[in-house]
């Protein structure tokens, strides 16, 4: 009866409120392009209760950059391509299913607990574990904020790079701890407000550092990462409230004779 009751407020009650509170903030500082409308100021979000919440549409940074991105590099995510999105928020869910032609899976581990939450069609998927979906599947991967919360993050990149095509894209985004060269994980921390004080936030298991490009290589996968700075302009990065040394975690699959070609010689001498 309680998730009956959240689902008739989530499709009655909260559509009403974000219109009013969207006018209540509305002005002309900052802008939001999801939903395309003007604010005196982003709201708090987080743990550290930054300025970054839509007021209207409830956006937060990561998401109005990756919105600029798509508008920008239609090509992306085009027609007649393969699209997997883990952990789908409803505002790209309903960006994908308007563009005719795309193949789209929308999925999560835990799409039946959040089920108020994630789309009604978001299919069960453990990604570190996804016997259902055969390799070289997929010609993209959106996966951003998710391997933070995820305690086996090498095995979860494996099966990403297996089931991306070989000319695929993922993007893999993560929060990085700008100025911190190794990431910092302790299993040893498991309370919600340990966690929030260590990682950030109470759900993660780690704080990933400057070497999560090295992750991502070390399983097979070539990152290619993109600083906001190259792609926005200081305006826009004020006006629509991004994090100014962030970047778009791209990478694509490693074939394994690429990856044999950086072997040192006396290493593929052993395997000979």
């Amino acid at each position: 009866m309680r998730q009956i009751i959240k689902k008739i407020l989530k499709r009655t009650a909260l559509p009403l409120y974000l219109q009013f509170r969207g006018l209540y903030y509305s002005g002309n500082t900052v802008n939001c392009p999801c939903c395309n409308h003007s604010f005196t100021h982003f709201l708090p979000l987080g743990v550290d209760r930054r300025p970054g919440q839509c007021p209207r549409c409830r956006s937060n940074e990561r998401d109005r950059a990756l919105w600029l991105y798509l508008q920008r590099h239609p090509a992306f995510i085009a027609p007649g391509k393969k699209l997997l999105h883990i952990g789908p928020e409803a505002i790209f869910y309903n960006y994908f299913r308007k563009i005719k032609g795309l193949q789209y899976t929308p999925a999560d581990k835990f799409a039946q607990m959040f089920e108020s939450t994630y789309p009604a069609d978001t299919i069960y998927l453990d990604i570190t574990d996804m016997p259902e979906i055969p390799d070289n599947t997929y010609d993209v991967i959106l996966c951003s904020h998710v391997l933070e919360y995820i305690h086996d993050d090498a095995q979860a990149m494996r099966e990403l790079r297996r089931v991306l095509k070989p000319d695929g894209i993922a993007l893999i985004q993560v929060p990085i701890k700008h100025g911190m060269k190794k990431t910092y994980q302790d299993y040893s921390i498991t309370s919600p407000a340990q966690r929030a004080i260590a990682f950030g936030d109470p759900g993660h298991v780690r704080f990933y550092g400057e070497d999560y490009a090295d992750k991502l290589a070390s399983q097979g996968l070539a990152p290619d990462f993109i600083p906001f700075t190259t792609l926005f302009s200081e305006e826009e990065i004020r006006r629509y409230g991004l994090v100014k040394y962030d970047d778009f975690q791209l990478t694509s699959k490693v074939e394994l004779y690429q990856q044999l070609a950086g072997m040192p010689l006396l290493l593929l001498s052993m395997l000979a």
